[in-house]
This record gives structure tokens, sequence and C-alpha cells, in this order.
């Protein structure tokens, strides 16, 4: 179940950044790790942590000094990091670890052929905009361009 994402007032002020977030994700894409549950998607998943489960990606966060303020003026923020979908990538239906929090993926490098359906709503990521939803809801997504897709993805407790 996808949700407005006006209904919560950081979304704005994030959006509103996306072209420094955006800069700074072009800078470390090739720095990230691969997706830790690989069982999920065939193809490449990698991702750029800032933030997972508390634990604090330091190095990272000084790498992307205005991402990881950004990230910090989100309240009840659980996860945060860059995702990338390399091209030619599933996501295999799963769905979320607690009802406790919502998922953000701000759209940062999307090109066509990439979509994430959220229950049976598909929906196409834009760049500079997020999409906000409900991940204990069945979810994939999919990469079918030659590019790589990216996004902020971050969690916050509801």
């Amino acid at each position: 179940m996808f949700i407005e994402a006006s209904c919560f007032p950081f979304i704005e002020e994030l959006q509103e950044t996306w072209g420094v977030i955006r800069s700074e994700f072009d800078a470390v894409q090739h720095e990230t790790i691969p997706y830790l549950e690989n069982d999920l998607y065939t193809g490449e998943w990698d991702v750029f942590p800032f933030l997972f489960f508390e634990k604090e990606f330091k190095e990272n966060q000084i790498k992307c000094p205005h991402t990881w303020e950004a990230l910090q003026k989100i309240p009840g923020l659980v996860n945060a990091s860059f995702s990338i979908l390399r091209e030619a990538t599933e996501v295999e239906p799963h769905t979320g670890f607690t009802n406790q929090v919502l998922r953000c993926h701000l759209g940062l490098d999307i090109p066509h052929g990439c979509a994430i359906i959220v229950g049976n709503v598909p929906k196409r990521w834009e760049e500079g905009k997020c999409l906000v939803f409900d991940d204990t809801v069945e979810h994939y997504a999919y990469n079918k361009s030659h590019q790589d897709r990216g996004v902020l993805l971050l969690d916050f407790k509801k």
C-alpha cells in the first residue's frame, strides 16, 4: 500500500535537497556492497549504507555529508542507504520485517524500464520525488533497463 508522501513533513525538505543528494550518490555509487539478502533477487542489488538498525556507517556518512545531514532530520530513522538495482535485476515478491516502520524511496537515477509494485499497484520512481509505502504489504521491483536504477532508501518509525 502506497501512502501519500505529503503526509510526512520531512519529505518536502528531502525532495528539495535531492540534487545535492544525487551528486553525492554519483560520487560513491561504485563503492557499494551487495544487498545482504541475496536470496531476494536475481541480478545485482547493491547498497551504500548510512544506518542499519542503529549501526552507523561513519565512513559513508562522512563521504556524503549533505545526505547524512538530510537523513538526520527524519524523525524515527531506522535504516538508510543508497540502493542500486543494476541493469536486468529483479527483486522477488517479499514482505518487510516489521509493521512499526514505513519505507521511503527518493528517486535519484531512474531509467525507463523500472518499477515497484506494492500489493497490486505498480508505480514508477521519479527523480527528485519520494514514494512511501508499507513494506509489510507484499512488494517487488525490477530494473529491465540497460542502466542502473538508484534511490535513497530509508525506513522510519510510524
